[in-house]
């Protein structure tokens, strides 16, 4: 009975070693994710951040301020804490750990999940957002093509395929989709936004129209009530384009003078206002 007694014990001990030794190999590798983007599997980029009153809130940007696929900044707990777009080094705020999954296990893991269920069309949008991050373009674009294809009436699909074809250089295919997803959703800003960029900054010139870039980025600023600053360097651009060089300056500058403006876009946006401003004493 002793020696039974004793082989118990052991067996005990041997089950919480092995059980601390999971725990801190899953504790590293949750910390190994620091710097290293992953997929969210719940909402479009929601995260949580502290309210005014201290307790945690869902802050629900639609993936403008933080995509699917976002970077850790650190591990604390089970928050996953993440940095957004253009937002430099400092976390916007947190995941459950339970609700992410690291970038280059995500493929498989969404494959998985459409392999249980072929209708799935929200695992398709995750695995393309993933295959986009991992310049897998001609299968990300299937994969969007599949989600929408599946439920045709989120506007956000439209807007993740139309920026996917943007960064494919097809302009055509990346306003059409812009122009659904403003039809779904006609309130929302994000759209026209995304047009009023294609159509200023398209690389093929010919496909550029500075009349309609400035007419949609108006409307995204209106329907916009001063959220995203950053609309107004499109507006600056759409302006530059058209030759209306003093607008562009001023449009440019309110943009940089909001307390709101992105610290990761600021560098960028400064140097724009030089050329713009050069462009204004070389005309003159």
């Amino acid at each position: 009975m002793k020696n039974n007694g004793f082989s118990f014990s052991l067996k005990v001990l041997m089950v919480l070693l092995a059980s601390s030794a999971l725990a801190q190999t899953s504790s590293e590798n949750h910390v190994s994710w620091v710097g290293r983007r992953i997929v969210t599997l719940k909402g479009f980029g929601d995260y949580f951040a502290s309210g005014g009153d201290g307790r945690p809130k869902v802050v629900k940007p639609d993936g403008l301020a933080v995509n699917i696929v976002a970077v850790v900044d650190h591990i604390d707990g089970d928050r996953v804490w993440i940095t957004a777009n253009g937002a430099g080094d400092n976390p916007v705020g947190w995941i459950q750990r339970s609700d992410s999954i690291v970038l280059e296990d995500s493929v498989s893991y969404f494959t998985s999940l459409i392999g249980r269920n072929a209708k799935d069309w929200d695992s398709y949008l995750r695995r393309a957002e993933a295959e986009h991050a991992l310049n897998q373009r001609e299968a990300a674009l299937a994969d969007y093509s599949r989600a929408i294809g599946l439920h045709p009436k989120e506007p956000f699909l439209y807007v993740r395929r139309g920026r996917h074809s943007e960064t494919m250089r097809d302009c055509t295919a990346a306003t059409a989709d812009f122009y659904e997803a403003a039809k779904l959703k006609p309130k929302w800003a994000e759209p026209y936004n995304l047009l009023a960029g294609v159509y200023a900054n398209c690389p093929d010139p010919k496909y550029r129209d500075e009349k309609k870039a400035i007419v949609h980025i108006q409307h995204a600023i209106a329907l916009d009530s001063g959220r995203h600053p950053t609309y107004l360097t499109v507006l600056a651009l759409a302006y530059f384009r058209s030759g209306q060089l003093e607008k562009a300056v001023a449009a440019q500058r309110e943009a940089l003078a909001s307390a709101g403006f992105p610290l990761g876009y600021r560098d960028e946006a400064t140097k724009q206002l030089g050329q713009y401003e050069k462009a204004i004493d070389e005309h003159k």
